[in-house]
């Protein structure tokens, strides 16, 4: 420190010389502690820094050599072999189990339709497992002669040309408002927005509905005039989608009442869940208006 210096700071100290000098010299020893403090700190932190780097690189090593894939597992697949499914993702014996993630398992969805999902698991030392969800058909639907099979997330699983193929599959029919795209693996692309909304919407009140299961075909092409056929002989016209819940649940019930034993086709208008009318015709024709 200059000497100007030390007149200033002596002009603010009542002490003799000797004392500030002695303050001086404590403070230089504290900064020097403090200095010497934090370069321990960092020569700490650099040492855990590269002590870290080189354990994982040692882990790293020995993961890619030691745990080599020496079985391969397919869990859950009934409709799609395991050469099939290898061959699409890549995998094969001798990779390291820590090689493959589930990023090498997203083609499959796209080139194995039925595939909802796929995940992998591993069995140490040397066992990789491809865990399988596959959806299953639920519904179908014509569109330009060609018949469409369906999940519940209305994803396509399948095309066919011919409406006989789906005999015996025991798929609910679902008519459609304006689609823009229907692809293999994709879930169908309706033309408005809206659809889709009211389509899903109405879907699950139908799914969460005691009728669901004798439901044979769902007219879904105009929101405010639906209409649904239920055991194949009874059209049921339901109005617009409001009390839609009610509606089912009511129509459920009365298909159940001894008037129906019969089995004659009959139209029910459930407009107004409390009346639902019922006309019985045996020469009835049971299909959706075009």
């Amino acid at each position: 420190m200059s000497r100007s210096s030390d007149r200033r700071e002596s002009r603010f100290f009542a002490g003799d010389e000797q004392e500030l000098a002695q303050i001086k010299s404590k403070e230089s020893l504290q900064k020097f502690q403090k200095h010497n403090r934090t370069r321990r700190h960092f020569s700490r932190l650099t040492y855990f820094v590269i002590f870290g780097v080189l354990t994982a690189v040692f882990v790293i090593i020995c993961l890619a050599v030691f745990f080599r894939i020496k079985e391969i597992e397919i869990v859950g697949s009934s409709r799609y072999s395991k050469e099939r499914i290898l061959s699409i993702t890549g995998i094969e014996e001798g990779l390291s189990l820590y090689e493959i993630s589930n990023s090498d398992l997203e083609p499959l969805r796209g080139r194995l339709a039925y595939i909802k999902q796929a995940r992998i698991t591993r069995q140490l030392p040397h066992t990789l497992i491809i865990n399988i969800t596959e959806d299953e058909p639920r519904y179908m639907c014509e569109l330009y002669g060609e018949y469409f099979i369906l999940s519940d997330e209305l994803r396509v699983l399948d095309r066919v040309f011919e409406r006989s193929e789906l005999d015996g599959m025991g798929l609910i029919e679902l008519v459609f408002p304006e689609i823009n795209s229907a692809l293999v693996g994709y879930e169908i692309e309706f033309a408005a927005e809206v659809s889709e909304r009211y389509v899903t919407a109405y879907i699950d009140a139908l799914e969460s509905s005691p009728l669901f299961s004798k439901t044979t075909a769902f007219d879904l092409r105009d929101r405010f005039n639906l209409a649904l056929i239920a055991s194949d002989i009874y059209l049921i016209d339901l109005g617009n989608g409001d009390e839609l819940n009610t509606k089912l649940t009511a129509v459920a019930g009365m298909l159940e009442n001894e008037v129906f034993s019969d089995g004659v086709p009959a139209t029910i208008d459930a407009n107004d869940p409390s009346q639902c009318p019922v006309i019985k015709n045996p020469n009835l024709v049971i299909e959706f208006d075009d």
